[in-house]
């Protein structure tokens, strides 16, 4: 997935470099240069100096192109501009923000953006929700590239479903679930739970089918 990180600091680093090493497409954007220092000489994505409720600086790092928008500087309301800015201007789906004053959440929430607030756990938390509704691609199938495995944390959209409600022949199928731990390689009559990981494996053409039979 491509996300859009505004903020490099402590959480906008640890994020970009965790999302970095999951294969995502990552663009971070700060206003000050010395702060990409963080991300250190293994990251390759995408650093744009700039504010990040700049439209143009939002631009330069291609915010028109992405599935996700994490506003981690730490002034709250910078957060809360930049993340309006992607769900109204640029129509992203999956925005969070993080929140120093944890009484502002229902305000975000209402706009459609999820929060992350406490710091002991805000990059696993980001992670966590934006898994809900993206893909990581786990490896990449053939010569061609023309298949992927994957990964998803299940929703509530499937909570229920059978393997077999979203497998579709010569496409994709789920191949194993990790569920508490525990790995379980599935068979078409296996159960899929809300937080479940699946593992599929899919033709890369076919991630778009792959993602409407997984509601999201």
């Amino acid at each position: 997935m491509r996300v859009v990180i505004v903020g490099c600091g402590k959480l906008g680093a640890g994020l970009a470099l965790e999302l970095y090493k999951r294969g995502n497409t990552i663009s971070i954007i700060d206003k000050d240069p010395e702060a990409f220092y963080r991300l250190g000489s293994d990251f390759n994505g995408n650093c744009v100096i700039g504010n990040g409720y700049d439209k143009k600086v939002l631009e330069d790092a291609e915010i028109e192109y992405a599935d996700a928008l994490v506003c981690a500087t730490g002034n709250d309301e910078i957060n809360a501009v930049a993340a309006k800015i992607g769900k109204d201007t640029y129509f992203i789906k999956h925005v969070i923000a993080r929140l120093y004053n944890p009484k502002k959440a229902k305000v975000f929430e209402a706009l459609g953006i999820k929060t992350v607030s406490t710091t002991g756990y805000m990059i696993s938390r980001a992670i966590e929700l934006l898994s809900y509704n993206m893909m990581d691609s786990v490896a990449l199938l053939g010569k061609d590239l023309s298949g992927e495995i994957v990964r998803i944390t299940a929703s509530m959209n499937i909570d229920g479903y059978l393997v077999s409600d979203i497998d579709l022949e010569n496409e994709f199928k789920v191949i194993a679930i990790l569920r508490d731990s525990q790995a379980i390689i599935v068979n078409k009559d296996s159960v899929i739970k809300k937080g479940d990981i699946l593992y599929i494996v899919t033709k890369t053409d076919s991630k778009r089918k792959l993602k409407i039979a997984l509601g999201i």
